[in-house]
């Protein structure tokens, strides 16, 4: 018993130390004067986009900042967001509420992946951030861990047809039920997610919407009116007629990324730090996969799949220099690239991987076959982010 208390108290002691790591560790970052990547992220652009999705929607907007805000950067985002109004931001992790909310945002957040067995959402409540039940028979522990006197937003994740997270929807009146019965619980939110909203008139969402409603109407029908209802995703906004929601809740929309209506927030742009020529027949890269068929002109740029290129056998991947696309050469490396050079090149000259106007997200994309959300949200530490107006 000694032994099995001893074994506990250190269990406890572990995740306490993880969790008061000092400041001055997290603060050790890669000096921006030594990165040779830029992500410039436009403010104007993600305004435009806020404003166009509230439109389309005719609700408000929850901007989704998880997976570091696809890669533009979660705490300068989140204080970003304030700054353009926002008033409920959303995140996949109660790990990343809390990572927004220690940085010193004090508005509403939203939370939903997390482990019911840990201090998470006591914690996460302890620090005013939005919780979402997506288990009914999570109900109990959560409840259990819970201080006397706390009060936690709730919001009701249920499952209308996708079967990942949420409480299965014939069981979404008794969870509800069971949550506005706990004086520790307050039923802020009603939520769900689609499976297939990036195609219109789809039968899957058509049948997801109508449960949702139904939904909705039983919790009503009960006296259960969550003030916060929201389904729709960036491309349920575009798609379909989400305006009887009061929120919906935009990722990849809100970086502009779902619709051509809509103007990308990221610019991506290395540089060249090194030009040379090669003999024909020379190989370039590991494995030496391109081998050039006469005397040619190569430039090295400082960019790999360590910092987001995805490693792709298409040999389709083409960047923009100084008015031309140009090919890269090889397999790319973790750290560098070669691509064509022309003799006007010159060291330093501007890489642009996508801009929006010479080459669109979904453009390089396609080349590299991958996706939107994939290639950014494996942007990494070694790329600076610049905020511009």
């Amino acid at each position: 018993m000694v032994n099995h208390g001893s074994k506990t108290r250190k269990r406890k002691i572990h995740y306490k130390l993880q969790n008061n790591t000092s400041k001055k560790n997290n603060m050790v970052r890669m000096p921006t004067a030594f990165k040779n990547i830029t992500a410039e992220i436009s403010v104007s652009a993600l305004k435009f986009n806020l404003d166009y999705l509230r439109k389309k929607a005719k609700t408000d907007i929850m901007p989704i900042l998880k997976a570091n805000a696809y890669g533009h950067g979660i705490v300068q985002m989140a204080k970003t967001c304030r700054q353009l109004g926002i008033k409920f931001l959303g995140v996949a992790t109660l790990g990343e509420a809390m990572q927004i909310r220690l940085s010193g945002d004090q508005g509403r957040i939203l939370g939903w992946i997390y482990d019911p067995h840990t201090p998470q959402v006591r914690l996460a409540v302890k620090h005013k951030i939005d919780v979402a039940i997506f288990d009914e028979t999570h109900i109990p522990l959560i409840l259990k861990q819970l201080p006397k006197n706390a009060l936690a937003n709730i919001h009701l994740f249920v499952d209308t047809g996708m079967n990942r997270l949420g409480v299965p929807h014939q069981k979404a009146l008794a969870a509800a039920q069971q949550i506005t019965a706990s004086p520790k619980f307050k039923l802020v939110g009603l939520m769900s997610h689609l499976c297939c909203a990036d195609e219109k008139n789809n039968k899957n969402v058509k049948e997801a919407l109508a449960q949702f409603r139904l939904i909705r109407q039983q919790l009503a029908d009960h006296g259960i009116k969550p003030p916060i209802v929201h389904i729709a995703n960036s491309d349920a906004v575009l798609n379909y007629d989400v305006s009887d929601f009061t929120l919906a809740r935009s990722g990849s929309g809100f970086y502009g990324h779902s619709s051509l209506d809509l103007q990308l927030a990221m610019t991506l742009k290395s540089k060249i730090i090194q030009l040379k020529h090669i003999a024909k027949g020379a190989g370039v890269g590991y494995n030496l996969k391109y081998v050039a068929k006469h005397r040619k002109y190569i430039a090295i740029v400082p960019t790999g799949y360590a910092d987001i290129l995805p490693l792709t056998k298409s040999e389709k991947l083409q960047v923009y220099v100084n008015g031309t696309m140009r090919k890269v050469l090889g397999k790319e490396s973790m750290d560098q690239i070669v691509i064509e050079a022309h003799e006007n090149d010159k060291l330093g000259d501007e890489v642009i991987f996508f801009d929006g106007k010479h080459i669109t997200l979904p453009k390089f994309c396609f080349m590299a076959k991958t996706t939107d959300a994939n290639l950014l949200t494996h942007l990494s530490e070694r790329v600076d982010r610049v905020y511009v107006p």
